[in-house]
């Protein structure tokens, strides 16, 4: 009775849990950023674009494949394309779960310590379906490899499997996940015969997964692109998109704080071997993974490097104090009204944007690819006049470019596909990609460009010196809406 007591508390936390995410989600206005671009590279592949040629993702391609064969399943739309964000983020906590379980953490504290780090994590569910959530899952997949098989026989050639799907997921987090594995390696066994062994082990199952993954790419005719569009816009995107949001400064002093707190603990404290090799194992992934954060040092990226850092300090926590300080009795009665709390705190905060905000705006139709997104009256009046605008050029046989942001919501309603113009962001454009860029708008006839009329409606990643040439090169023909139109003479 007591175990179905229990199990019944966990299947009721964990549905709790997904309705949260989908709620949240689901009822996140449509923005023109992240989610509106990840949502247009997989609706060109659904459309039958080849990735890497007729879309500019900067980024290895497993997030959108997997995208991809979500939308030839269901359906492609918002709905789906937020469904299918739901399930990655929802994952993720369960195997944070599976993590601290595995860890010996008791389940009424488990529920705990992933209750308080959804509350912080709430405000990423609003960037939908995104392929660093894909990461971040697949990291923790192979944390819980490490804490089930690291003294097993294959556990070395699984791990070099999950370096390879965290790499062609995103390849800085990949990089920095491959190296904080190795790091605990070196610190464990130094650069003995063993070591240079089991690299050699990883390397085997991770080189037939590239080489496989170049092979279909070179088939399909987008090896090249890839490679250009993945590596070549490195130096680019590293040199034009420095940012420093002050409000990440907190996370930062934290995850600084139980770096030197996790050190001191390695070291000083009376925990057992087992234990401090897995504060090590946990130190050396999230001191490698917080280089996640660059360049763009914003509270998005910064909650993703954050989270290794609190699977760290909980750990910690759990074997030095928690489990002894906190008796039976509160772990079965108090435990669980905190979390209940916390959850009412989040629901009572959906409710209240459903009442004040997504219940008074519209909404696409069903057959609209955005599907499902709330949008303000006014933006959706904005699209469907651009939209008009556009249909009208193309009968007269002139195209419209929209060098901007903002160019995905006009072309993914019209199922039209400029390439690298949909996306025109600093990094985007693959090795001297934005004088290769200037060089194609030199070329093109017959074609309308439009940017921004006033420049502070610019996005920051917006290359200027794109802007800079539409404007000295090409000839002005009039303004519509927020634009300013452009020819070539």
């Amino acid at each position: 009775m007591k175990k179905y007591q229990t199990n019944l508390k966990l299947t009721l936390f964990f549905i709790t849990l997904f309705v949260t995410i989908l709620l949240d989600s689901l009822q996140t206005n449509f923005n023109l950023y992240d989610e509106t671009w990840n949502f247009q590279s997989i609706f060109k592949m659904y459309q039958g674009g080849i990735l890497y040629q007729d879309n500019n993702v900067i980024h290895t391609p497993l997030f959108f494949v997997l995208g991809n064969w979500v939308f030839q399943l269901f359906s492609a739309n918002f709905l789906v394309f937020r469904i299918y964000g739901t399930i990655i983020f929802f994952l993720k906590y369960v195997f944070l779960f599976l993590i601290l379980r595995k860890l010996d953490v008791k389940k009424s504290l488990t529920i705990l310590y992933i209750t308080f780090w959804f509350m912080l994590d709430t405000d990423n569910i609003g960037s939908g379906a995104n392929y660093n959530q894909l990461a971040l899952l697949l990291c923790l997949i192979g944390i819980l490899w490490y804490v089930t098989h690291y003294h097993k026989k294959f556990y070395h050639l699984g791990q070099g499997l999950l370096i390879f799907l965290v790499f062609f997921t995103k390849q800085n987090i990949g990089f920095y996940y491959a190296f904080g594995i190795v790091l605990f390696e070196i610190l464990e066994h130094g650069f003995d015969t063993k070591f240079f062994i089991n690299q050699l082990v990883k390397l085997a199952s991770f080189l037939p997964c590239i080489l496989i993954s170049a092979i279909i790419m070179y088939v399909k005719g987008n090896l090249f692109g890839f490679i250009n569009l993945c590596f070549g816009s490195l130096l680019e995107f590293g040199s034009t998109n420095h940012t420093f949001n002050p409000t990440t400064l907190e996370a930062i002093a934290v995850m600084l704080f139980v770096t030197v707190f996790g050190v001191y603990i390695i070291v000083k404290s009376n925990a057992s071997k087992i234990e401090k090799d897995h504060m090590k194992f946990l130190l050396c992934l999230a001191t490698c993974l917080s280089f996640t954060m660059l360049p763009l040092i914003n509270p998005y990226h910064t909650i993703m490097a954050l989270s290794f850092y609190y699977l760290l300090f909980v750990y910690m926590l759990d074997c030095l104090l928690l489990q002894d300080i906190l008796s039976p009795k509160i772990q079965k009665n108090i435990l669980p009204l905190i979390c209940f709390f916390i959850f009412f705190a989040i629901f009572a905060e959906i409710g209240h944007i459903y009442f004040y905000n997504y219940k008074n705006l519209k909404h696409f139709e069903a057959s609209h690819p955005f599907y499902n997104a709330p949008i303000a009256d006014k933006n959706l009046t904005q699209i469907q006049d651009m939209t008009n605008y556009i249909s009208n050029k193309q009968k007269t046989g002139t195209d419209v470019i929209i060098l901007a942001y903002d160019a995905a919501s006009y072309m993914v309603p019209l199922q039209i596909n400029n390439c690298e113009f949909d996306l025109l962001l600093s990094g985007n454009l693959g090795y001297r990609g934005i004088e290769n860029t200037i060089q194609k708008i030199s070329q093109m006839q017959n074609t309308e460009f439009l940017i921004f009329t006033n420049e502070e409606d610019c996005f920051y990643q917006e290359p200027k010196q794109i802007r800079e040439y539409v404007i000295q090169n090409l000839e002005k023909t009039g303004e519509f809406l927020n634009y300013s139109i452009y020819i070539n003479r």
